[in-house]
């Protein structure tokens, strides 16, 4: 993956960066407040990362822009707000949220990671994946996420498990079996002593109203039967309403820009105040010119595959919630045995006593086991050992990492988070960052950029920042940098005498205005490639 473009601004004013090479790039400026870390945050928004601009700045009425290559093939984002639009050379998409555009960049464009997540399999938000490689200036800290969203700090150790191949699926724990084992036999156990209680032979209705054992088995089972029913029935009923609501307003748009086809006979449709004949479309974020067939034509092939899409989805959910129902009335069908059954088999249940006594006793210390076995370690040795090895191996870099930059130091490294309570002096919290993401490249063989914000915050000194620079230069792969330099080191033209860094100046730029009325024009036919999206 390569960052080609990044471009920000509206229709009056606007800034755009094509100066980033394969190699090392540092963004530096002489002083602070001069647009580094927007433009850092505003790619990364337009591929879908959480929003964390200055409060200052007002980045919802803004278009952000961002032309990747991934693969060898060439992708542009523009978002505004929750809306993006993903463009190659052969196809444009249109995605309402963020969540739309995961499952298509999931399905078409890279595979994004998967954990265990409240007992699911589910792929991590764009947030968490990118914080592998991407530090921003804000909200950072050791201990934890810099984007604090659903997923937590364990969620992204799962993740880097799996990028690195040691999948939750996969276990095979001993003590796990040994207790599925005991499981078992008190399960033969079990059938064994309900077989001596002749009443529920005779009629289980009956015996679920005396037998203690057969009553809590089948209570219990149509409890959490019934109940876990009507969960997912709740569950897809939402999700289904939610589908039929967004292809009806899809539909709803392709019925309008249908109408934009019929010739009217007697002159032409203008706007009646400016006399214009362009016509637009919006979808609340994005406005796209429609006037011209060609444009009208691509947009309309877009919705006409998310409508169809909508249908599969709906017909599936239906098709869920009828199994569903059906298992329902299934549960629900059974009556209670009148009195006067109960009276005809009393001294048969009194014969049964003490087998069934028996029975609700294994019955109980199944229970108990199989509680065990929910809340214990889901992973089995053999994956915990691989884990273990790779966390060796991880924090063995980092460290090695950290002793080339700062031999002197003393930080440690028993996790690729810190206790919350740890305490960091100067450049050390830089130092952990800095050893983290490089470790992770390191050991994962990532084809990410690095990207770091401000990556020598805390007063980095000179020769921890050159090593660090010279290990950036030495991983063969793209990293963008920013910096903010003191005088004499700005003076002394910092970075353009390393050979080995792209150095950007951003120094030129007014103080909190990187917003340039001159590059509107350029940003307006950026934005207008978009088969024809208008400010």
């Amino acid at each position: 993956m390569l960052i080609k473009k990044i471009a920000f601004g509206d229709k009056t004013e606007a800034f755009i960066e094509s100066r980033l090479t394969d190699g090392l790039n540092v963004i530096y400026s002489d002083d602070n407040n001069r647009g580094k870390t927007l433009v850092m945050q505003g790619m990364m928004y337009s591929l879908g990362y959480e929003a964390i601009f200055p409060s200052s700045f007002n980045y919802k009425d803004k278009y952000f822009y961002s032309e990747i290559e991934i693969n060898e093939e060439k992708y542009e984002f523009l978002r505004k707000r929750n809306s993006i639009v993903v463009k190659t050379d052969s196809s444009m998409q249109v995605f309402n949220s963020v969540s739309e555009l995961k499952y298509f960049f999931d399905k078409f464009i890279l595979s994004i990671p998967r954990i265990k997540k409240e007992n699911k399999s589910r792929a991590v938000d764009f947030s968490l994946f990118y914080e592998l490689f991407f530090i921003g200036q804000d909200n950072r800290s050791p201990s934890g996420l810099i984007s604090k969203g659903q997923f937590n700090k364990f969620d992204f150790k799962n993740m880097v498990y799996e990028l690195a191949g040691f999948s939750h699926d996969a276990f095979n724990q001993d003590d796990i079996n040994e207790m599925k084992g005991k499981i078992s036999n008190l399960k033969i156990k079990l059938k064994e002593s309900r077989k001596k209680i002749t009443l529920i032979k005779s009629n289980p209705d009956i015996a679920e109203v005396f037998s203690k054992s057969f009553d809590s088995e089948r209570v219990q089972s149509k409890i959490r039967s019934i109940s876990n029913l009507n969960k997912q029935m709740s569950k897809l009923r939402r999700s289904r309403q939610r589908e039929i609501n967004r292809k009806s307003k899809l539909e709803q748009l392709v019925s309008e820009l249908n109408s934009l086809n019929r010739d009217l006979s007697e002159g032409k449709v203008k706007c009646g105040e400016c006399g214009s004949e362009r016509i637009v479309y919006s979808n609340s974020d994005l406005t796209f010119e429609v006037s011209n067939i060609d444009v009208r034509n691509g947009i309309l092939k877009s919705i006409s595959e998310n409508i169809n899409q909508k249908f599969e989805i709906i017909d599936e959910y239906s098709r869920e919630i009828n199994f569903i129902q059906n298992s329902l009335r299934e549960e629900m069908s059974d009556t209670p045995p009148s009195f006067q059954q109960m009276i005809v088999y009393q001294d048969q249940a009194l014969s049964d006593k003490n087998y069934d006594n028996e029975a609700f006793s294994i019955s109980q210390q199944i229970e108990s086991l199989n509680e065990q076995l929910i809340s214990s370690q889901s992973i089995g040795e053999v994956l915990k050992s691989d884990r273990a090895l790779f966390d060796k191996n991880l924090l063995e870099n980092m460290t090695m990492l950290y002793r080339a930059i700062d031999p002197n130091g003393n930080l440690e490294f028993d996790d690729i988070f810190t206790k919350r309570d740890s305490t960091f002096s100067g450049s050390e919290s830089q130092e952990f960052y800095f050893c983290k993401v490089v470790a992770l490249s390191n050991i994962l063989k990532h084809d990410f950029p690095i990207i770091v914000d401000s990556f020598r915050d805390g007063e980095l000194s000179t020769v921890k920042e050159d090593s660090m620079l010279k290990i950036y230069a030495s991983l063969e792969k793209q990293i963008v940098l920013t910096s903010t330099l003191k005088d004499e080191e700005y003076k002394f033209d910092k970075y353009r005498k390393n050979i080995n860094i792209n150095a950007i100046d951003y120094s030129s730029h007014t103080d909190c205005k990187i917003l340039k009325e001159g590059l509107r024009k350029e940003f307006s036919m950026l934005v207008d490639s978009f088969s024809g999206v208008v400010m």
